[in-house]
């Protein structure tokens, strides 16, 4: 069968240790780890004074973690590793904070277009995500499954309209946040259901 490009996962030819300056002569390139978006996810941080003399420390390389007019997709990923439950969501509220104590100059985000702002665009994806945990917890007041629930949540387009395919995206994310709220104290799965229904607490 003939390969596709990209259908076959990429295998590192070395490991980036998070916090280190990569090998990159001339450059200050740092390595930030991110999880959230993926458990692998890293910004490169250029600890240099931006060319245009803007205010701040450096630019960063945010890859799919910090993008200036949407919201990352944030699903489910395991550790194979370990038997605890992973909080995604929980890993990129983290990961968020950390972004934004950095008072970068400039993103170079992996969509749309670069921006400055760093610290107003964290501030405004962590009140979102709060805002959403709170809307959840109120549809939370019946039992709902991941599914029930995402076909609830408030999405860029109706559910009706959300192709199929796109719908198991959406379920994985509405899981993520039931993980967070779970996590938090705020939610529970209730005992005996099948499939498994959450209820907030």
């Amino acid at each position: 069968m003939r390969t596709l490009p990209g259908l076959r996962s990429a295998l590192p030819d070395r490991e980036i240790v998070p916090g280190e300056l990569l090998d990159l002569p001339g450059r200050r390139l740092r390595a930030i780890w991110t999880p959230g978006h993926t458990p692998g996810h890293v910004c490169l941080h250029l600890e240099e004074r931006h060319p245009a003399g803007l205010p701040g420390h450096g630019r960063l390389f945010s890859g799919d973690h910090l993008l200036p007019g949407i919201s990352p997709h944030i699903g489910l990923y395991e550790d194979p590793d370990d038997t605890e439950v992973t909080d995604p969501l929980g890993d990129y509220l983290a990961s968020l904070e950390r972004i934004g104590r950095l008072g970068v100059s400039e993103v170079l985000p992996a969509h749309q277009h670069a921006f400055t702002g760093a610290g107003g665009r964290v501030r405004e994806l962590l009140d979102h995500h709060e805002e959403r945990l709170t809307g959840l917890l109120a549809l939370l007041a019946t039992p709902l499954t991941p599914w029930e629930l995402a076909e609830r949540m408030v999405w860029n387009r109706p559910w009706e309209q959300i192709p199929h395919g796109s719908r198991s995206i959406a379920v994985s994310e509405a899981e993520s946040h039931l993980r967070r709220l779970v996590k938090l104290g705020r939610a529970e799965a209730v005992g005996g259901s099948d499939p498994v229904t959450y209820i907030a607490v």
